[in-house]
């Protein structure tokens, strides 16, 4: 059985469309989609078991977004 600290290496930092970050769990995304059409900085989009559409966090400023949120324990 894999430990809490195993899952979160195979888990993918993401973001919704609304700004909310989740660590999003291989095995719970249901497809990938590489970027979205027309839009070159955009990054993978992910459709995840909870029915939203996140987006990789591919950015400086979203990853340090991301590491603050990760570091204030309010993940999932």
């Amino acid at each position: 059985m894999e430990t809490e600290e195993e899952q979160k290496q195979q888990a993918i930092p993401a973001e919704d469309e609304e700004g909310n970050f989740k660590l999003l769990f291989a095995d719970k995304i249901l497809d990938v989609k590489s970027e979205v059409e027309d839009d070159p900085d955009s990054a993978a989009i992910f459709y995840y078991e909870d029915g939203k559409t996140y987006q990789y966090i591919h950015s400086e400023k979203a990853m340090a977004q991301f590491n603050e949120w990760m570091e204030s324990g309010e993940d999932e």
